[in-house]
Order: C-alpha cells, then sequence, then structure tokens
C-alpha cells in the first residue's frame, strides 16, 4: 500500500509569502484612513473658520457694509481655525494657510484655504504617490469659500 510523505514546512513557506503581503495591505487601509481623517479635519477647518469670518458682530447694523468692523476680525478666525485641529495632525505639518477677505473693507466673500503634510507609514507608499518638492509626504488642499452675512 502506498503511504504519501508527510508534507514539512509547507505551511511555514506559505505563510512567508502571503504575510508581508497581508501586513502590506493592512497598514496601507490604516493609511487611507489616516489620510481621509486628515483630509475631513482639514476640509471641516476651513468650512468653520470661513464660517466664522463671514458672520457680522452686530446683525442690525450697517447691513450693506463688508468691513473689518462689522465682520469678525481675522485673529478670531484665525483661533476658530485652529480650535478645530485634529490631536493627530501636527500643527508643523500644516502650510499655505490662507484667510482671503477676512477683516479687509469692500470684500462680499471669504476664501479659507490651506494645505498639510501627510506623512504615510506604509512601506514605500509615499515614495510612490509623494511629492516631489517633500519627498515621502502627500499633501493634501482644502479650501472654503462663503458670501458674508
Amino acid at each position: 500500500m502506498y503511504k504519501p510523505r508527510k508534507k514539512r514546512g509547507q505551511a511555514t513557506v506559505e505563510m512567508a509569502l502571503v504575510l508581508p503581503l497581508f501586513l502590506f495591505a493592512l497598514i496601507g487601509i490604516f493609511d487611507f484612513g489616516r489620510a481621509m481623517h486628515a483630509w475631513s479635519t482639514l476640509n471641516y477647518q476651513c468650512i468653520q473658520a470661513a464660517r466664522a469670518a463671514t458672520k457680522r458682530i452686530h446683525p442690525l447694523v450697517a447691513r450693506d457694509m463688508f468691513t473689518s468692523a462689522t465682520h469678525t476680525p481675522e485673529d478670531s478666525v484665525k483661533a476658530v481655525f485652529w480650535k478645530f485641529r485634529s490631536p493627530m495632525m501636527a500643527e508643523n505639518n500644516y502650510s499655505a494657510i490662507e484667510f482671503a477677505g477676512v477683516g479687509v473693507n469692500g470684500f462680499e466673500t471669504v476664501e479659507v484655504k490651506a494645505s498639510f503634510d501627510f506623512s504615510p507609514v506604509t512601506p514605500l507608499l509615499g515614495s510612490l504617490v509623494g511629492s516631489e518638492s517633500k519627498p515621502g509626504t502627500i499633501t493634501i488642499h482644502a479650501s472654503a469659500k462663503e458670501r458674508k452675512e
């Protein structure tokens, strides 16, 4: 009668081949979630800052004027922007933060723009999709534009 030989080490070899791919996919999913969180938070910060900038200080005074005395000043708008920052997003990774039309006479709209440099932990991902100016990072942009009250 024929007895098949025992297969030793087959599971170990299969695990050695599949485990790196599984871990790469798992870390990639984790990074994608972090990137979506960073984009969502950055977008929310811009929206909240733009909303704060469009509010009138006194709703019944000078309804047809758009001056620095009738709307929220720029310092307050910046404070609102930073108030909604996620603890997972370091302040030094922010760049190109612009507050157009905030606290300026004559502008009827406000636009808030910001960028965030995201560093993925997945091996090689940052170098594949990262920017040329900052290798290993992905720059995320967000903006919000609203009309003043």
